[in-house]
């Protein structure tokens, strides 16, 4: 959707917590209340990669874009997107000698397609084009312009190779173009599929990237498309009307993603006999706001958290709409809100919350159960590494308990997101004892803590060489005999190895003895310094090095391989304020 374009208003929705106080921008702030979050990091909801977080590329910006704006290109790729879509089309329908442009309502045509793609690759994402369907042009015109357009982009080397057919074609929601019926984009959407996969059979096809979740086009497209469609997309905005209010959208809207994407999957099932990936094509707490109550506030960082948390809980890809659009970009097109030109809107933070804004470490890549005992509190978590995204949309200030299954100790470091002010920043740390942490979440806040547990990330590979990972885990520290055994049962007794990382805390500056014992080889860096290197066939021995370290964290390595009968490796330290002793788990941070 765009704001430039006319909108089709949702089905208002039912009112779901009537009573309850939900924050808005300005609001006093109250006494505080208690939550509790639990977070079973055992507990595993889905795997995340990084063509999870996508972006709409909408070629507004008043001649700033991420082809010449080097600040909008800077705040993007903070972000670390791994897909941008944007819409592309012959500026001549059928005339394949001239140029390739942006086909976004009133986007700047002037931008050629090719620049386009490379600045998108530029940014580290992969390019996502839509293609167009209308019902002005045949569908063979349709056809060819989708199959030149790839041949276009072939020849450069560097193929586009994921395709959207058409773009909310659902509704006559951009002024000139007419809607279409469900059966005829089917066959468009045919012909097109047809013809892409004849040129590069790895070209994946998806559609019908419908306005909202309209089961009756999408169920008709799959019918009348079967197995020619590779992934399904559709839009899913907050609002577009007055008649869904701000409780609403913090609480029912964001929470109805889960279910409607779970629906609208089923849907899915049930037509083609298996499952397929789905993405949110265009996602934003409004498809309009022309006075930015919510979109230039703070609303939207709480909004935009909670919806993205949503929509990756519940399996799916999320593209924000869109990177330039007046208040539902992701940067300031021209000081929208007082926001400087070409700086983060509010939403940008919402979604900084998962990625980091390039300010702390992204959210993992396994996504874990969380929940939270207050609907006004929205709780996400990730493992690998473990991060816990809570979302407070309430008037009070929460005082939160943490219970935490699969993470006995550690340090958190506490970033949040406030009205006063949007930029994440570090508010302190909390420290993890026994599964437990507490903390207090402000009113109308986003936090996210990025937990460093106490020990060490231990790989293990079923080889002397450091290749094929096996297990990974945390252990509280190297402190093994494993005698003729295994580590296990997915290691083979002989003919192992490991690696070891993390952080190790030196509690005062001075000179420290790292010593290892191990059968067989072993080497361990101490901020990128070799400090043992004994990597060679041996029985147990001790082998030691020094190395002068500041107060605080440092960077560990140990590595470690047994090659045939006793397997053994210990990591000790000694300083002139420590007796030699095992480096205990207090004094590691697993990464």
């Amino acid at each position: 959707m765009t704001s430039l374009a006319h909108r089709a208003v949702r089905a208002a929705l039912t009112i779901g917590l009537a009573t309850a106080a939900i924050w808005t921008a300005g609001a006093p702030a109250q006494a505080a209340a208690s939550a509790t979050v639990s977070v079973d990091f055992t507990k595993r909801i889905r795997t995340l990669a990084p063509t999870d977080y996508g972006i709409g590329i909408t070629g507004y910006g008043s001649g700033s874009y991420i082809t010449n704006d080097a600040r909008h290109r800077e705040l993007l790729t903070d972000l670390e997107p791994g897909r941008m879509r944007i819409e592309l089309h012959y500026e001549r329908p059928g005339d394949h000698a001239g140029p390739i442009v942006c086909g976004g309502y009133k986007c700047d045509t002037t931008i050629t397609g090719d620049a386009w793609i490379a600045a998108i690759r530029d940014l580290g994402a992969e390019p996502v084009v839509i293609l167009q369907v209308d019902g002005r042009q045949s569908a063979a015109v349709n056809r060819d312009d989708a199959v030149a357009l790839y041949r276009h982009f072939a020849a450069s080397g560097t193929p586009v190779r994921r395709f959207i057919v058409g773009n909310e074609l659902n509704c006559a929601c951009t002024p000139d173009k007419p809607e279409m019926p469900a059966a005829e984009y089917s066959s468009r959407f045919n012909l097109i599929a047809d013809a892409l996969n004849a040129e590069d059979p790895q070209v994946t096809v998806g559609g019908p990237a419908t306005a909202w979740n309209d089961h009756s086009y999408i169920r008709t497209f799959l019918e009348g498309s079967g197995d020619r469609v590779d992934f399904l997309d559709y839009h899913d905005y907050g609002s577009g009307s007055e008649t869904v209010t701000d409780q609403d959208l913090l609480t029912t809207v964001v929470r109805a993603y889960e279910t409607d994407l779970k629906e609208v999957s089923a849907l899915a099932e049930s037509v083609l006999g298996r499952k397929i990936d789905i993405q949110i094509g265009e996602f934003n707490s409004d498809y309009d706001d022309p006075g930015g109550r919510r979109t230039l506030t703070h609303f939207n960082t709480l909004w935009g958290a909670a919806a993205l948390g949503q929509i990756l809980h519940a399996g799916a890809a999320a593209y924000q709409y869109g990177d330039k659009n007046g208040q539902l970009g992701l940067t300031s097109t021209d000081g929208e809100g007082g926001i400087p030109r070409n700086e983060p809107l509010p939403i940008y933070h919402g979604i900084g919350m998962f990625t980091g804004e390039g300010l702390f470490r992204p959210f993992g890549t396994t996504m874990v159960e969380a929940t939270a005992d207050t609907t006004l509190l929205h709780a996400f978590a990730s493992d690998g590494g473990k991060n816990v995204v809570l979302v407070n949309v309430g008037t009070e200030a929460l005082e939160t308990t943490l219970d935490f299954t699969g993470l006995t100790a550690g340090t958190a470091a506490v970033w949040q997101s406030t009205d006063a002010a949007w930029t994440p920043h570090q508010t302190g740390t909390t420290p993890v004892a026994s599964g437990r942490t507490t903390l207090t979440l402000p009113a109308g806040s986003a936090t996210t803590l990025v937990i460093q547990e106490q020990g060490l990330s231990a790989t293990y590979f079923d080889n002397a060489d450091l290749t094929g990972p096996k297990v990974t885990r945390v252990d509280p520290g190297v402190n093994f005999d494993w005698g003729t055994g295994t580590p296990d049962p997915a290691i083979g007794p002989d003919t192992f190895s490991v690696r070891w990382t993390g952080k190790v805390i030196a509690d005062r500056a001075e000179t420290y003895t790292f010593i290892t014992t191990s059968d067989d080889g072993v080497r361990l860096w101490v901020d990128g310094t070799l400090v043992v290197d004994a990597w060679t066939d041996h029985s147990k021995r001790d082998d030691s090095g020094q190395i002068a370290l500041s107060a605080g964290a440092h960077d560990i390595r140990m590595e470690f391989y047994d090659n045939g009968y006793d397997a053994i490796a210990q990591l000790h330290w000694s300083s002139p304020s420590i007796q030699r002793q095992v480096v205990p788990a207090a004094k590691l941070l697993a990464e």
